[in-house]
Order: structure tokens, then sequence, then C-alpha cells
């Protein structure tokens, strides 16, 4: 199955209210004021990053879309939204097979704590579907509640920005996750198999 979720800007304030500019200036033994936008700017970096990587939001955040040509094809098959934790399904959206949009309604379907739409117990996927399907959601830890793990890998990864901020390569090869941050990201990946 094909999808995509589409990208959402940060809203405003959202990398200051998960980590705070003076305490990355901690983080990254700055003391001076200079350097404060760019800081800033890689913070935000490092926080995009490392909900990627993990496939989350580390903060509360509405009006993200999913979408995809259709329902899978078998009837009970979950779709997967691709970033947790889900906190509510504001619609979802297909067209039927005259090209009419159709809106889903919300006890035809479920969240499961995975973060995964399901269709509700005993249901099934609609058939007939002409393609088109969009989801659209909130997701996100509550504010004050992302784990700390995750908070200190996107402060690891905004001091390996920090020190490697002109971006050459010089062995040949791309760089990768720093293995720090990859370990402290590890457990909040899904891997599928």
């Amino acid at each position: 199955m094909i999808f995509e979720l589409l990208h959402t800007p940060f809203p405003d304030g959202y990398g200051e209210a998960l980590l705070p500019l003076a305490e990355c200036k901690k983080h990254l033994r700055v003391t001076s004021s200079d350097e404060d936008e760019l800081i800033e700017v890689l913070r935000d970096a490092a926080i995009e990053f490392i909900e990627r990587y993990c496939a989350v939001r580390l903060g509360p955040m509405t009006g993200l879309r999913w979408q995809a040509r259709g329902f899978p094809c078998a009837p009970s098959i979950p779709l997967m939204l691709s970033v947790s934790p889900v906190t509510a399904i504001t619609s979802m959206t297909w067209r039927d097979g005259a090209g009419q949009e159709v809106t889903g309604v919300p006890g035809d379907y479920r969240v499961a704590a995975s973060g995964d739409v399901l269709p509700a117990i005993a249901g099934r996927w609609p058939s007939g579907v002409g393609g088109s399907l969009a989801i659209e959601f909130s997701a996100g830890y509550p504010a004050g509640a992302a784990p700390k793990s995750l908070l200190m890998a996107a402060k690891m990864f905004l001091g390996h920005l920090w020190m490697h901020r002109e971006a050459v390569v010089d062995s040949g090869s791309m760089g990768e996750v720093p293995f720090g941050v990859r370990h402290l990201c590890s457990p909040f990946r899904r891997v599928l198999i």
C-alpha cells in the first residue's frame, strides 16, 4: 500500500516548548546570545529529525494529514499513520467508485494504542473505493510528557549539528545517525517486518 504522511510545519513555539533555548545553550556550553538564532534553527532541525526517525510527535500537533490511493485489499488490515501517539482522528475521506467524495463516520473506525487506524470491531473497510483516501488527525505527547530519552536524543543531535554545522563530507562516505542518538531512539522506533 502506497501512502504519504504530508509535511506539517511546526506550530509557533513548538521547539521552544520542547527544548527551551536556555536549555539548549547550556547543553552546547554557549554563553553569549550571538548564536541564538542559529541554535534555534538547529534545535528545530534536531527535533524534526528525531520525530521523523522515531515516527513520533514530541508535542501536541493538529492538522496532520496522511493520504493513500485507497484502503488495503484485506478488509481488516490497519492503516499505519506513520506517527504516534495519535490522539484524535479529525476526518477520513475517500472517493467512491463513482468518484464522489465520501466522509467516514467515526463509529466505522477505531484507533489502536499503536496509532494504527482499524475498522470498527467486526467491521470492514469499505469496498468499491475509487481512491484518494485522506485522514486528518492530531498526534503527539501531551505538553511536558515527551519521553526524556527522546528529548535527550534531540539535544545530542543538536550538539552533533552544532559541531558539524558546515556539513562537509571528508571521508567519501555519508555520515549516519550518531550512536548515542540511535541508542536512545531505538526503543521508540517501530520495526516493520
